[in-house]
């Protein structure tokens, strides 16, 4: 017994591979920069509902950098900015009693507070040892009157990016289920032009 096998290729069969792989990266770019935008619009919308702070702020610093039609296509959303303050969104409250008799016992607390209260994350907390100066939540760092040091609340890099933050998880269960969905729509479109 033997085997014979003859391959007859078309001599245009490999411009036609290249042709549409051409067609197929912008299809494929398209589609992956709609998901992306699309996961931005997500995230800012919970990071907003998690944190507090408004959707103005946390979109106005989130920003989409699209993926180009080439060999490697890569689509990011990015988030920069500072450490919030607690006072900037928070509606701190420090309650100063100067009357150490104010409660009929001679000698009392001069503050009834454990500290300055303030909204950090959608929760209304006591910050103990905490006090509110110049509009800010403050704590001494170190004993006696050494520096203060701002409370801050959210970093919004980090509710974008670190794994432990919900955002993270709802971003990559999406997707799952939506990127192959419009990256392939695309695709498909652009084949049958």
């Amino acid at each position: 017994m033997k085997i014979r096998v003859d391959v007859h290729q078309a001599k245009g069969f490999e411009a036609f591979l290249n042709s549409i792989g051409t067609e197929l990266r912008p299809a494929a770019a398209m589609g992956l920069n709609e998901h992306v935008a699309e996961q931005r619009r997500q995230s800012v919308v919970r990071i907003s509902d998690f944190t507090g702070v408004p959707k103005g702020r946390v979109g106005g610093k989130t920003r989409l950098i699209k993926a180009s039609a080439g060999a490697t296509m890569q689509a990011v959303v990015r988030t920069s900015d500072i450490a919030i303050p607690l006072a900037e969104y928070g509606n701190p409250v420090w309650v100063r009693d100067l009357n150490p008799m104010a409660d009929g016992k001679r000698g009392g607390s001069v503050s009834s507070m454990k500290g300055a209260e303030a909204t950090g994350w959608n929760v209304r907390r006591q910050f103990p040892g905490a006090f509110v100066a110049n509009g800010q939540v403050v704590v001494r760092k170190g004993k006696g009157k050494g520096p203060l040091k701002v409370l801050s609340m959210a970093v919004l890099a980090n509710e974008l990016a670190k794994p432990t933050r919900p955002n993270t998880k709802a971003a990559e269960q999406f997707a799952a289920i939506d990127m192959q969905k419009r990256v392939m729509r695309h695709v498909i479109r652009a084949l049958g032009t």
